[in-house]
């Protein structure tokens, strides 16, 4: 009987990956995720508030300019003033503005009048006494 020739066995081909390689894998990216879950759920709530503060801030913007465009005379500002801002309606809840003038309601405007007064602008949550956001300046009145 003729000797048959020993059969060389082929190399193993270890290209690619293997299924414990990519659990492994799995469970880190697993374990990086659970762990960066905290920053992300912080930093909705830090945008949803900042978010918050700047429709509060656009409010007081708003708030300035019907002041400043009703006039310079203490009359003018006075019944502005006087009148109760309407609760404004944004995509997160109801906001309240708020308007404070530096001149006794006894005050009566009368010729010659020059004075300047100080004006005081807030927004806060409907039915909460925290300013969301706040604004002062100080308007020359110059006639009655």
């Amino acid at each position: 009987m003729p000797s048959r020739p020993k059969r060389v066995p082929e190399p193993c081909d270890e290209r690619g990956f293997g299924v414990v390689e990519i659990v492994v894998a799995m469970f880190l990216i697993g374990i990086l995720a659970v762990a960066f879950l905290p920053i992300l759920v912080q930093s909705v709530r830090v945008t949803a508030a900042n978010a918050r503060l700047t429709e509060a801030t656009q409010i007081v913007a708003q708030q300035l300019e019907r002041v400043g465009a009703a006039g310079s005379s203490c009359s003018a500002v006075k019944a502005i003033t006087a009148i109760v801002p309407a609760v404004v309606s944004t995509e997160r809840g109801l906001l309240q503005p708020h308007l404070s003038l530096d001149l006794p309601v006894s005050d009566v405007c009368v010729e010659p009048y020059l004075r300047v007064v100080q004006l005081r602008v807030w927004v806060s949550d409907v039915g909460s006494s925290e300013e969301l956001a706040a604004a002062e300046t100080l308007i020359l009145l110059d006639a009655p």
